[in-house]
């Protein structure tokens, strides 16, 4: 806007020179006629302020976006410009208030209309969402100009909207990430599937369509009828996963901090047990989300689930145990937990937990290497705890150190 208000004084002081020019050319002189061109020169900016003034363009607008992001994912925006007057109005640039966690691809410089035509008209920009979050987008304010250009007004356009970002999951970096074990592929009883896959089931008649590679020699001989082997499909072990998000016990600020890290770990283990067929429940002491791969609806479920870890925040009064033990949870549940804190009654009710045959997993946020107070680790024994530090970071180098921690669970 530096350059146009530079514009608008050049203009103004042109006028003001042409003035003086005419008025003391009329003085010595005495020509009449130049006595009216100064004084029309001198009429020239309190009528372009005046035509502004006594006519008054408004201007309103409205901002055009999907509510909900994914971060790293680029995002369009557009903004809606309408001004009602009785004179077509001239636009000079918008701007538009981000927060940090949002950039712009253009650098962030003001807006220009792509469209105007005196009353209407958009500017379209894109941007990346650089945070998992709840963001306020604007709110944005316009700078017109009088009909001559002399003089610069803004004036408030559209109002602030919300857009949710949803985490995005570390990408893997092998083909299979994991095997047998805590992560690994394990049968679910009662749900395997007959077809191709990982565990022999028996054979059975040859029915059209089905591979040669597949045929039973060895009892299509017995029988003289052709044969073929059947599989049943082994499925990844369903996953719980908690969330302690009580108060005052998370460290850091912007991405380097303990409940950002557990957010990225808690997104990409969902996302890679559901990828591989799993099912995902997420509890924490501000809401439960449960996917059911086998569901009718899996990914409106899916939604949700990440809608929560965008919106999570560190303000419970309650401990994360009080969560837990109201859940049903099966024998043998797979789980995962992500804290900044040790609690000894959550110890107590893990420890509770293995005695039923469950999978334990505590990923423990060390909140000193984020700039945090020390605090009491987790009391299991070390083998079902994980700490993840700074260092650990999910962002440099596409996550790769990280990547390798939650390889080292496997």
């Amino acid at each position: 806007m530096g350059r146009k208000t530079s514009t608008s004084s050049i203009k103004a002081f042109v006028i003001t020179v042409a003035f003086i020019f005419l008025f003391t050319v009329a003085l010595l002189l005495d020509i009449q006629y130049l006595y009216l061109m100064a004084v029309m020169a001198a009429l020239i900016q309190p009528i372009a302020y005046g035509l502004v003034a006594l006519a008054p363009t408004h201007y309103t607008g409205s901002r055009r976006h999907l509510q909900t992001a994914v971060e790293g994912k680029p995002l369009r925006i557009v903004l809606d410009v309408e001004a009602t007057g009785k004179f077509p109005a001239s636009v000079l640039e918008i701007e538009e208030v981000l927060p940090e966690a949002v950039r712009r691809f253009d650098g962030g410089s003001a807006l220009k209309l792509d469209s105007w035509d005196g009353h209407q008209g958009t500017a379209a920009y894109q941007v990346e969402p650089l945070l998992r979050g709840i963001h306020l987008l604007g709110p944005a304010q316009i700078e017109t100009t009088d009909p001559l250009g002399l003089f610069s007004f803004a004036a408030d356009l559209a109002p602030t909207t919300e857009l949710v970002v949803h985490p995005s999951p570390i990408p893997i970096r092998v083909a299979q990430s994991g095997g047998e074990g805590h992560f690994g592929v394990r049968e679910r009883e009662g749900k395997a599937q007959r077809g191709d896959g990982l565990e022999f089931h028996g054979v059975r008649e040859y029915h059209p369509g089905d591979s040669l590679r597949r045929v039973h020699w060895r009892t299509t001989a017995r029988t003289g009828r052709l044969t073929v082997v059947e599989y049943e499909k082994a499925f990844e072990q369903d996953l719980v996963l908690a969330l302690d998000l009580r108060q005052n016990t998370h460290a850091g600020s912007g991405r380097e901090a303990t409940l950002e890290y557990a957010v990225k770990i808690a997104a990409t283990l969902a996302d890679r047990t559901l990828a591989r067929g799993g099912g995902v429940a997420l509890h924490s002491q501000h809401g439960s989300a449960v996917i059911d791969a086998r569901a009718s609806d899996p990914e409106a479920a899916r939604f949700h689930l990440f809608d929560l870890l965008a919106r999570a925040q560190a303000t419970a009064e309650t401990p994360l145990v009080a969560t837990l033990s109201a859940q049903r949870l099966a024998p043998g549940t797979r789980l995962i937990v992500l804290t900044a804190h040790g609690d000894p009654a959550l110890d107590s009710w893990l420890t509770r937990r293995l005695t039923l045959g469950d999978s334990v997993q505590t990923f423990y946020l060390e909140p000193t290497s984020f700039g945090g107070s020390a605090a009491a680790r987790p009391g299991l024994p070390s083998a079902l705890i994980k700490t993840v530090e700074k260092k650990h970071s999910p962002w440099e180098e596409g996550g790769k150190i990280l990547e390798q921690l939650l390889r080292a669970n496997h």
